[in-house]
């Protein structure tokens, strides 16, 4: 009997392995609607909050979580003129990756995207064009590709002709 109830338990808590520790939340896609509801409120509150609620149109500043993505979808990021070395350059600096995180999120970006390749994380970056301040979470939604997460959306007011935007930022 006991031979039996062993493999029987075993089989038990592997089938249960799935519930108990589901795969890397960040692998495969996720589609807008699964993105908005994982941000939650949280990010949409703080845009409206730094940028007040009567601010029109903004420029949002979107960081992604990109460890998971496969080597070609992130070959399709990697533009001329982006930096996909800013990661290794601040670990370098730093040894320590929460602090070369926190720089790396201070620095401005443009629209060609700056890259951070830590252990993990691995962070994209990237400014996006002129969006209503209520589709700025939703924008930066659609823009995942397989196996990237949007985690962080910030903004600023726009104020018109975007050359003049590069001058501010």
């Amino acid at each position: 009997m006991k031979r039996l109830l062993a493999p029987l338990a075993l089989l038990a808590t592997l089938s249960g392995c799935n519930i108990l520790f589901p795969g890397d939340p960040r692998s495969g896609v996720e589609d807008v609607e699964d993105c908005i509801e994982r941000l939650g409120d949280e990010p949409r509150s703080v845009l409206f909050d730094r940028v007040g609620l009567d601010s029109g149109q903004v420029i949002p500043t979107y960081t992604f979580d990109v460890t998971k993505m496969g080597g070609e979808d992130l070959r399709t990021l990697i533009v001329p003129g982006s930096d996909e070395t800013a990661g290794s350059r601040a670990m370098a600096l730093t040894k320590n990756a929460s602090t070369a995180i926190d720089n790396f999120m201070r620095q401005p970006v443009d629209d060609k995207g700056a890259f951070f390749f830590g252990n993990d994380p691995a962070l994209y970056r990237v400014r996006g064009g002129p969006v209503a301040l209520d589709a700025a979470v939703s924008t930066g939604c659609a823009r995942q590709l397989p196996g990237m997460r949007l985690i962080n959306v910030t903004a600023d007011v726009f104020r018109g002709d975007p050359q003049s935007e590069d001058e501010t930022s």
